[in-house]
């Protein structure tokens, strides 16, 4: 057999490939299923207008977003069914890792949020100043 002929992937590899594309695959599906369950929540369109509000870098501004999403204006359970989505490891908490990319977490494509930004909010939000944003914490912050 020539060298050409031979396969480019040896089966063990060709298994971690497909476990790759799977799990890219899982993780498209996860943020559809975010996106139709904060679309329970909150309205498609109102979730589009806060996020082109914010589309450049260091515009990004908590209350505002809240506002025009519609969520300062949900119920306390509303809010933490929002603040559940939004635990992307499902911690019981957000932290600063997760928080670069909470725009993302509204619609896929947005921006992640600068680390001035980021920073910004966390330190909006982290009462306790453990590094981590937990569900009373971000409810506060929401209807503040």
């Amino acid at each position: 057999m020539s060298r050409c002929s031979q396969p480019i992937y040896t089966q063990p590899e060709a298994d971690i490939n497909s476990k790759a594309l799977s799990l890219d695959h899982g993780k498209a599906k996860t943020s559809q299923r975010i996106k139709m369950s904060l679309t329970s929540i909150l309205s498609a369109e109102a979730i589009d207008n806060a996020i082109k509000d914010c589309q450049d870098p260091d515009t990004f501004c908590y209350k505002k977003f809240f506002q025009l999403c519609g969520l300062s204006q949900k119920t306390p359970q509303e809010i933490k069914d929002v603040f559940r989505l939004l635990d992307d490891d499902n911690s019981g908490f957000i932290e600063e890792s997760e928080l670069k990319f909470f725009l993302q977490r509204f619609v896929p494509t947005a921006r992640v949020l600068t680390e001035k930004e980021t920073k910004s909010l966390m330190s909006a939000a982290d009462d306790d100043s453990d590094g981590k944003i937990g569900v009373e914490e971000f409810q506060a912050m929401v209807l503040s």
